[in-house]
């Protein structure tokens, strides 16, 4: 059996301990684990994903372009 490198032992002995780290706006819960520093998600029913984003600021710069286009209103032009 391979060691694994991203986990440290008392992960891989006891398991993760999940740090609560945002509240996102869709009101899911991304936690860390305090060891490992592993990123999870939690959606509205609870369940945890890994499927994050492996750069934050993409997914921030998303945010804000989702919030200008809800910003600007889109005028008719009469011609």
């Amino acid at each position: 059996m391979k060691p694994k490198p991203t986990e440290t032992l008392p992960c891989s002995v006891f398991g993760h301990n999940y740090v609560r780290s945002k509240t996102n706006l869709d009101h899911s819960i991304e936690m860390t684990c305090s060891h490992c520093d592993v990123v999870v998600v939690t959606d509205v029913h609870g369940n945890f994903e890994n499927h994050t984003f492996s750069n934050t600021q993409i997914k921030d710069t998303l945010q804000e372009l989702y919030r200008l286009t809800k910003r600007i209103t889109k005028t008719k032009v009469a011609f």
